[in-house]
C-alpha cells in the first residue's frame, strides 16, 4: 500500500501503520486530490475491500 501511495503524483511522503490501520500522507494538494489517494489504496494489491477514509490533522 505504501508504494501505491508513493506512486501518486504529488505525494511527498507516505508512512503506513498496519497495526493502527492508518496511513499518514504528505502531499501537494495542487498535484493530487484526496480521491486520488483513496483510489490508490483501494487499487493496491489485496486492498480492494478496504474502506479508506480521510482524517485530516
Amino acid at each position: 500500500m505504501q508504494s501505491a501511495l508513493e506512486a501518486v503524483k504529488g505525494v511527498k511522503e507516505a508512512k503506513i501503520s498496519l497495526r493502527d490501520e492508518e496511513a499518514v500522507v504528505k502531499y501537494d494538494p495542487q498535484a493530487c486530490k484526496v480521491d486520488d489517494l483513496i483510489k490508490a489504496v483501494k487499487n493496491a494489491q489485496g486492498m480492494s475491500s478496504y474502506d479508506a477514509k480521510v482524517k485530516k490533522k
